[in-house]
């Protein structure tokens, strides 16, 4: 009898609705389970509601939020005895010289025009492929980000 791994959950959280609606389908896309969170107060609250039974793989979270910035999120999340992975995606990455050492998370992603890639890059090398429900593989394995491979690569995925 094969067993099939559990579904890795992914906590989101981002003031921006739009931004993580678009996110969680990319995430949701390569067979992740994604919960979101509008805000810091309520990420943590989904963090604790998760409990030690189905617990989170991962947490990807803006920085700059209304009540509560991603290094507080963080901070607050450690404070708990959690040691899940942490990705901080915000826009102000270079204006605030944000780096892992400064906010406490393990990878820092600035939003823009390559973010969808940069994220699915980092998620899928801090979470688990066997954890992940088996689906489409990942836009990389698509083809979707050529521009990413080796000219050698590139002709191979002709």
């Amino acid at each position: 009898m094969s067993r099939v791994a559990a579904r890795s959950k992914i906590l989101m959280i981002d003031d921006n609705r739009q931004g993580l609606a678009a996110r969680r389908i990319i995430l949701q896309g390569l067979g992740y389970e994604v919960m979101t969170a509008e805000g810091g107060e309520q990420g943590l609250r989904r963090f604790a509601e998760s409990g030690a039974d189905n617990p989170f793989s991962l947490v990807v979270t803006d920085y700059r939020m209304p009540q509560m910035r991603g290094d507080e999120f963080i901070r607050r999340l450690r404070d708990l005895g959690s040691d899940v992975p942490v990705v901080i995606l915000s826009g102000y990455t270079y204006m605030l010289a944000l780096t892992p050492e400064s906010t406490g998370a393990d990878v820092v992603l600035s939003k823009g025009p390559r973010e969808q890639f940069d994220l699915v890059d980092t998620v899928l090398r801090l979470v688990p492929e066997g954890a992940r429900q088996r689906g489409k593989p990942p836009a990389s394995e698509r083809g979707m980000s050529t521009a990413r491979r080796s000219p050698q690569r590139r002709r191979q995925a002709r």
